[in-house]
């Protein structure tokens, strides 16, 4: 069996590294990028719209009526992957989703500049522009850590701020004001990427991966090849710094819904219970720990955590009555 599995990863390195001598010869990418019609073609959504923003072309969708809630994705995800959650919340709010830039249909920022403020600025501008005064902000990932700055930024419009598996306390990253110094080989993955790249993210992510679906490894391949996206992708890992993200935690008033998976291979299940004790200034906070979810808790069990974030919703504005 050792024998069998040394064989395997001597072939995929000897693989790899045939791909990368090619693509450095001839100063192609592998795959080749796929156009933006192309992409959009196949993935835009029924409710999907555009809209120039500081001079990004930003992919959103809005739908449903009633109080209003942003939907903030995970790294190297899309609004696609919050399907569940519109199905389920659409019929009582306004669900806004939006693809962060350098993700989905969302085209790479013509600034190359992926660090939180710009993103968090972004973010601003497309919630005014859309007039909304009021909102709830769930973010996965990723999108949790994007979610508790705007939430700190904007106490008085933020009602409720649901965390879905946050990257914010990661050790690698937490409370650096510098980006972290990544390797020069990193910047092979936007030479050379493989869909089976795409399929190791998502299977460090799920609880159990036999969950994880063809069609979702395909999607987020696809989108990932759109042209422009694997150097934006890139540009925000070199570009990342989550700040003093204790301090920024400990200022977030609004009520904070904590959902972590047990199986979270990303950010361990203990930091959630570090993730609530920060939450000093939080009006209130519930958590849910999913015995069988990893950290891609959107993907692997989409219908159960909106089902929760609608009871949590639901019984918040009750009690707030």
């Amino acid at each position: 069996m050792i024998k069998k599995i040394i064989k395997v990863t001597l072939i995929t390195c000897v693989s790899i590294l045939g791909l990368f001598l090619v693509s450095l010869f001839f100063g192609a990418r592998y795959p080749m990028d796929k156009s933006a019609e192309e992409i959009e073609a196949k993935y835009l959504e029924d409710s999907s719209s555009f809209i120039n923003i500081d001079g990004v072309n930003i992919h959103y969708t809005d739908e449903g009526t009633g109080p209003v809630i942003l939907l903030l994705h995970a790294n190297y995800a899309n609004l696609i992957d919050w399907k569940p959650w519109v199905k389920t919340l659409s019929p009582n709010y306004r669900i806004i989703r939006m693809d962060i830039p350098g993700h989905g249909l969302t085209e790479a920022d013509p600034l190359n500049d992926y660090s939180m403020p710009r993103t968090v600025f972004l973010i601003e501008r497309l919630i005014s522009s859309l007039g909304i005064k009021q909102l709830s902000v769930v973010g996965a990932s990723l999108g949790g850590t994007i979610g508790i700055h705007f939430t700190r930024n904007n106490p008085e419009i933020v009602d409720h701020l649901i965390l879905v598996s946050p990257g914010a306390l990661n050790p690698r990253v937490r409370g650096s004001n510098e980006p972290a110094k990544l390797p020069k080989a990193f910047n092979l993955m936007t030479q050379i990427t493989p869909r089976l790249l795409v399929k190791g993210l998502l299977t460090g992510g799920f609880g159990d991966p036999s969950n994880i679906s063809e069609e979702l490894i395909t999607r987020w391949h696809d989108l990932l090849l759109r042209e422009g996206q694997r150097d934006a992708q890139m540009a925000r890992m070199r570009q990342y710094v989550s700040g003093d993200i204790d301090q920024v935690i400990k200022q977030v008033k609004a009520p904070v819904l904590i959902m972590w998976g047990k199986k979270n291979k990303v950010v361990p299940v203990e930091l959630a219970y570090e993730m609530k004790n920060l939450l000093v200034n939080s009006h209130s906070i519930e958590m849910i720990i999913y015995e069988s979810g990893g950290h891609q808790l959107v993907q692997e069990l989409g219908q159960e955590t909106a089902v929760d974030a609608l009871e949590y919703l639901v019984q918040s504005n009750q009690e707030a009555m």
